[in-house]
């Protein structure tokens, strides 16, 4: 798979819950491996895992890659929404 394929796909929280779609990713420079998703949250989905100062419009985060189940069509992440919180980082 390239990279190039990632951006737009959508992610999903463990439950099939839509949580955004990918916009960019974060490579480490020193050992050319992918970190990050950078991930544009959906509304709903960050109202939920921020709160409502997020409410406005969905909140830019990074999803380490460790928390990623699978990759395919979409994205699957291991965490559900109410574990995602503890897990990315907002941008």
């Amino acid at each position: 798979m390239f990279a190039s394929e990632l951006g737009g796909r959508e992610v999903f929280a463990a439950g099939m819950k839509s949580i955004g779609t990918v916009k960019d990713l974060i490579i480490d420079p020193q050992g050319y491996v992918l970190t990050d998703l950078v991930v544009k949250m959906q509304k709903d989905a960050s109202r939920r895992i921020f709160g409502k100062r997020f409410s406005l419009r969905g909140a830019k985060v990074r999803v380490p890659i460790s928390t990623v189940e699978k990759m395919g069509e979409s994205i699957l992440l291991k965490y559900g929404l109410d574990q995602l919180e503890q897990h990315v980082q907002r941008l």
